[in-house]
């Protein structure tokens, strides 16, 4: 079955290589991180573009995908910045306590300013971006 879900990852569907991805991360296979990471822009959702089913499993895997998001970030494609822009903020909320339904008293505040802080926006010039990256670097660190 694993042999077919990587398989899949090269499929011309864009639907085939995302469900592919979501299932190794079910699985928890070894090549789920990249496999998410590749397939980060595939089948976004038709009410909400800035969500796909690789930003879901990369929030879930959290951490580990930070320092590859972070790279994404500064992509020439401003629809990859969107989806790692969207999959960062998923993980640096769960570090401020949200868990996915609801925030503990004065987190999302908190969280809110230290994203607001960081200044990344998808839509920046690339000067704009990077230095809003350096401080998300270096903003991750402190948390």
């Amino acid at each position: 079955m694993t042999d077919k879900l990587l398989a899949e990852l090269d499929s011309t569907d864009e639907n085939v290589r995302a469900r592919a991805a979501v299932e190794l991360h079910k699985q928890g296979h070894a090549s789920a991180l990249e496999a998410c990471l590749r397939t980060l822009n595939d089948a976004p959702d038709a009410l909400h573009a800035d969500r796909t089913p690789s930003v879901a499993c990369l929030i879930e895997i959290g951490e580990l995908a930070l320092g590859p998001l972070l790279d994404r970030l500064a992509s020439e494609d401003r629809v990859t910045r969107m989806h790692a822009e969207r999959a960062v903020q998923g993980i640096t909320r769960r570090r401020f306590g949200f868990d996915g339904i609801a925030w503990p008293p004065g987190a999302m505040e908190r969280w809110m300013d230290w994203w607001s802080g960081i200044g990344f926006d998808s839509g920046d010039a690339a000067p704009g971006r990077a230095a809003a990256i350096e401080r998300l670097r270096g903003g991750i660190r402190a948390t």
